[in-house]
């Protein structure tokens, strides 16, 4: 049996910078992972809950499922993260056989359940997906300084009265069957609280059903009421195995328990510490879990963990890049992917929809941010040409096509031009390239003429179709889509990306997409009108008194220019003709309405080259 994988995921740690988290999680969103595990540590907790908030709102942004874990929380889960519990509450903490208390806390210990449920609330209210519940464990010695073969834990008071009698000073069968039985009533609380409150949770059992830190009943943990993704991480290079057989076996035992339990299986395989000469063996790990069809496959970490030197290798680069071949599949359709943690969107109530809605919409104006180089340049393009006389035409259709053509009208009032224009397309074309072209061509385009092609998912045969005939006409042309690759950017010499991630409802492009199309074309025209002088400092000098409202705004204008008084200023304006322009130069240089007239002629009719740049 071979699976489709609808999750893959990766791990990302260590980057608390929103800005730089978000460029790493469009990196995973346009190579084709569908989710992403944060780590979210004690100090996490302690010092970046907002800004963990604000990664996973980007990552949701971009269409990426979100997971946390508890990443060396109380030294009993998974990871390198140190625990200010174990510091904050020793008489909390684990007692080996020998008496000894070490540095990890007590999983039966209700002081240390009561702070995992905090936690727990923390990365819901971060916006988590479902909880990762990663490698809980009992405290393995090494790990907390005791290099001695044979010690274990817990003995502590906690543990006794719940043991009924003293332990032995040996691992016993009657000892190891308690510890299981207290990892799977801790889990069960846990799960339990978060399954309360909303929430999903995965777990994520080591490899391993025997030994001091097995769980042979792998079902007594995967049918707790809580459990929704169930998982294991056979690392084999951790395990003195061989990659295949090893994984495969876990594999085989994940499946069957989730089939049993009608649970999502999830097997992670590793990046780090894995050099060159490990691909093979990675590849292998991939092949079997896919021959054992596990449903979803996540990669443990991000870029080879190439950012920590304790796990990085000096091939982390090619590994990670090996691994995306043979896991995932770029998405050129991101637009459009159906979120599956938004499947009961029409159940929710209303506020829960508004907050959502914000919540998408808050993330858009950063994509339009990470654009802003492509943008900027743009701008100094399409400014370069109107300014030679040429027109700036929008091609686009659908919801693409009404905001272009809403920007360019507008353009006409605000800025007295009537060389911006877009191609009002209505649905029905949208998949006729040649009446794409034909429309271009009815506008005899040329060389002093910029096309921009718009459309969300950057395929649409009409704004292509457009685009190709802009081209064999000697216009400029840029590609405007909100994904990365797309047809649009490789048929145009310039590209305009901003990826916005699927939208809340699947392929509702008018939603983030638009608002970013929105964006992006205010500043394509408004920006490139600056440049031409349609504006003295941040006041609109050129626009069109079509009505009593916009005359009243020149008259505003042409007083907050000059500081003139309202009569005066009136005046000028009056035998200006009603031009801000030229009212605000014959005011603030002191000379007549012809003599600013002529001003402006020799400055480009740029206000403040008219004046000598002052």
């Amino acid at each position: 049996m071979t699976a489709a994988f609808t999750r893959t995921g990766a791990a990302y740690f260590g980057v608390r910078i929103p800005r730089h988290a978000e460029r790493d999680l469009e990196d995973l969103a346009r190579r084709g992972f569908t989710g992403v595990l944060h780590t979210f540590s004690e100090n996490d907790l302690e010092y970046y809950r907002d800004t963990m908030a604000r990664i996973v709102g980007a990552s949701h942004a971009l269409g990426l499922e979100v997971q946390m874990n508890p990443w060396g929380v109380g030294r009993t889960f998974g990871g390198e993260a140190e625990s200010r519990f174990v510091m904050r509450n020793l008489d909390a903490c684990q007692v080996l056989d020998d008496g000894r208390r070490v540095g990890a806390a007590c999983l039966n210990h209700p002081r240390y359940r009561t702070f995992l449920k905090e936690w727990a609330d923390a990365a819901l209210e971060a916006g988590a997906d479902l909880v990762f519940w990663d490698e809980p464990h009992w405290v393995v010695p090494l790990h907390v300084g005791v290099d001695e073969p044979g010690r274990w834990g817990c003995c502590c008071e906690v543990c006794r009265e719940r043991f009924g009698t003293d332990f032995p000073r040996e691992l016993t069968d009657e000892v190891l069957a308690f510890r299981e039985a207290s990892m799977v009533d801790f889990l069960g609380e846990l799960t339990g609280h978060v399954r309360a409150r909303g929430g999903r949770n995965t777990i994520c059992l080591l490899p391993a059903v025997e030994g001091a830190y097995g769980i042979a009943d792998w079902d007594a943990v995967a049918s707790l009421p809580g459990v929704d993704v169930f998982a294991t991480d056979p690392y084999w290079m951790d395990n003195d195995g061989e990659a295949a057989p090893f994984v495969r076996r876990f594999a085989d035992l994940l499946g069957a328990t989730c089939a049993r339990h009608d649970v999502s299986s999830e097997l992670w395989v590793p990046t780090f510490r894995l050099t060159a000469a490990d691909i093979p063996d990675l590849e292998a790990a991939v092949a079997e879990a896919r021959a054992a069809g596990v449903e979803r496959l996540w990669v443990w970490g991000y870029e080879g963990c190439a950012h920590m030197s304790h796990l990085a290798t000096p091939d982390s680069g090619e590994v990670w890049e090996r691994l995306c071949d043979v896991l995932v599949e770029p998405s050129p359709r991101l637009t459009e992917h159906a979120r599956e943690e938004h499947a009961d969107l029409d159940l929710r109530s209303t506020r829960e929809l508004v907050r959502l809605m914000a919540a998408e919409d808050a993330a858009v104006p950063q994509a339009v941010a990470e654009a802003g180089s492509d943008i900027a340049d743009s701008v100094d393009a399409i400014a370069e040409r109107l300014g030679r006389g040429g027109r700036l035409i929008y091609a686009g259709a659908g919801s693409s096509g009404r905001l272009a053509w809403v920007d360019a009208s507008e353009c006409e009032t605000t800025f007295s031009t009537d060389r911006v224009l877009a191609l009002f397309v209505e649905d029905a074309l949208e998949d006729d390239a040649e009446a794409g072209a034909r429309e271009l061509e009815a506008l005899a385009v040329g060389s002093d003429d910029v096309v921009v092609g718009i459309s969300a998912s950057g395929r649409t045969p009409h704004a292509l179709g457009a685009v190709d005939a802009a081209r064999r006409a000697g216009a400029l042309t840029i590609g405007f889509a909100c994904t990365r690759g797309s047809e649009l950017a490789r048929a145009s010499e310039r590209a305009i990306e901003v990826v916005v991630g699927p939208e809340l409802i699947a392929g509702s492009t008018r939603l983030k997409a638009g608002t970013a199309q929105k964006l992006v074309l205010n500043m394509l025209s408004t920006l490139a009108m600056v440049r031409l002088g349609k504006t003295y400092g941040n006041l609109m000098v050129d626009v069109s008194a079509a009505n009593e409202k916009l005359r009243e705004r020149v008259r505003t204008i042409v007083r907050t220019a000059t500081g003139a008084e309202p009569e005066r200023a009136d005046e000028a304006l009056e035998a200006a003709g009603g031009s801000a322009k030229v009212a605000i130069v014959s005011l603030l240089a002191g000379v007549d309405a012809d003599a600013a007239r002529e001003r402006l002629a020799s400055a480009d009719d740029n206000v403040r080259t008219a004046l000598g740049h002052q």
